[in-house]
C-alpha cells in the first residue's frame, strides 16, 4: 500500500484553509486548471501534490503538481502558480488515482514523471 492519499471528501472546519477548487496559473498567466484534490504523504502529513483539473484542455483532464512547485499566484488572489506550461503538461504521465493504492505504481508513475523531463516532486 502506498503511503500517500486523497483528501477526497474530507471537509474542512475553516472553508479558507481548503485549497480545492482554486485555479492554478502557469508559465506567461496560462490557466492550467483548478486543484481537484490534494495527495497527502500518511507518514509527515504533509501535502505532497496536488491534483490539477483542466476542464478538458487535456486528454486525460487531470495531472498532478508537486506541492513544492506551486506557490501564490501574484496575479490572482486566492489562486496558485508554477512554472509549467501546458506544453510541458502534456508530455507528463497520465495520472490514474488508482495508482495511490500501490506504492510500485506510484513509484512508477514517479519515475515516469522523471523520464518526461518534468518532475513531479
Amino acid at each position: 500500500m502506498s503511503h500517500y492519499a486523497l483528501l477526497g471528501k474530507y471537509q474542512f472546519h475553516n472553508a479558507t484553509d481548503d485549497i480545492r477548487g482554486s485555479a492554478v496559473y502557469g508559465t506567461g498567466d496560462e490557466k492550467l486548471g483548478k486543484i481537484k484534490d490534494v495527495i497527502f504523504d500518511h507518514l509527515t502529513g504533509d501535502v505532497a501534490y496536488v491534483v490539477v483539473d483542466t476542464g478538458g484542455w487535456l486528454t486525460t483532464k487531470e495531472f498532478v503538481v508537486s506541492a513544492e512547485l506551486l506557490h501564490p499566484s501574484s496575479e490572482h488572489e486566492g489562486d496558485f502558480a508554477c512554472d509549467m506550461t501546458k506544453k510541458q503538461i502534456e508530455t507528463l504521465p497520465p495520472y490514474n488515482e488508482k495508482d495511490l493504492d500501490s506504492h510500485d505504481k506510484w513509484t512508477d508513475y514517479e519515475t515516469a514523471t522523471a523520464r518526461s523531463g518534468r518532475r513531479v516532486r
